[in-house]
């Protein structure tokens, strides 16, 4: 082999590790910019309860597979599954590009599994477009032999300009877990409660009183049509000012009781009256 035709070879060479580079350097944008192109579920999870912290019948098992829900509307998809007498063990949640059902899916299932959770409600929301450019050079490399037949070479360089466009979206999920028959009873006559935060004190132009959450199915306060949003501030002779009233006079009563009740819904007082019970 002549030494020219080593240094033709060499230059050739050095051509296609430039075009690699470049390569390589497109796709490193892409990643910077668009990001990792998988769901951040499992990484952004935030557990409510420590491990084995509810009934261990409650649990996913070895070998099932939770089921995986997606809605629209995550918040009431919340409290439908919580009224079929579900447990939700935490949260999860991130802002990320557009992904795919069976990525968002398979990366669900794994979380269900690590957490055995045994139905995953989740939804994704749209936020924002995030668009700009970025600049590439492009190098050429010469070479010509002169009237002498020495061997000559140069570069040349010009600049290409891509553009980026990418959607963005919040994702977010609910992990739950059944409430066994057994332990419904801490629920009688069928609902939670929550003291009234800050918002819930704005909205409802009230102090006072402890917030129905979820009405469970099938449940006499089902049947006596408590509904979610109610907010309870008497029963019987026993002012309510907060859960630990309420969570007084449930200790105190026994199946068959009568409770009247007195409730706000819509801005206005509603009496109820149901026999309490499991």
């Amino acid at each position: 082999m002549t030494e020219k035709s080593d240094v033709s070879l060499r230059i050739s060479f050095l051509l296609l590790r430039i075009r690699k580079m470049k390569i390589y350097l497109i796709g490193f944008l892409a990643f910077l910019f668009v990001g990792c192109a998988t769901s951040g579920f499992n990484d952004y999870f935030n557990p409510w309860y420590e491990d084995n912290f509810f009934p261990s019948e409650a649990y996913l098992k070895d070998g099932e597979t939770p089921a995986i829900i997606s809605t629209s509307d995550l918040e009431t998809k919340y409290r439908e599954i919580a009224s079929n007498w579900f447990w939700c063990i935490g949260y999860s949640g991130f802002n990320g590009p557009d992904l795919h059902s069976y990525e968002i899916r398979d990366d669900l299932v794994r979380l269900g599994k690590r957490t055995r959770a045994k139905v995953i409600a989740w939804s994704k929301k749209y936020t924002d477009t995030r668009s700009g450019a970025y600049t590439l050079p492009n190098t050429k490399y010469h070479s010509y032999i002169d009237f002498y037949g020495n061997y000559h070479s140069y570069t040349t360089t010009s600049y290409s300009t891509y553009s980026y466009s990418v959607q963005r979206y919040d994702y977010s999920a609910y992990l739950f877990v059944p409430i066994p028959r057994e332990y419904r009873k801490q629920y009688a006559p069928g609902f939670s409660v929550s003291n009234l935060s800050q918002k819930d004190r704005e909205r409802y132009q009230r102090n006072t009183g402890c917030l129905v959450n979820i009405v469970y199915k099938n449940s006499i306060a089902y049947y006596a049509n408590i509904l979610h949003g109610d907010v309870i501030t008497q029963i019987n002779d026993k002012r309510i000012y907060s859960v630990d009233d309420l969570f007084a006079v449930r200790s105190k009563s026994r199946k068959g009781d009568l409770w009247d009740m007195t409730i706000i819904r819509n801005g206005y007082p509603l009496q109820v009256v149901l026999k309490y019970g499991y």
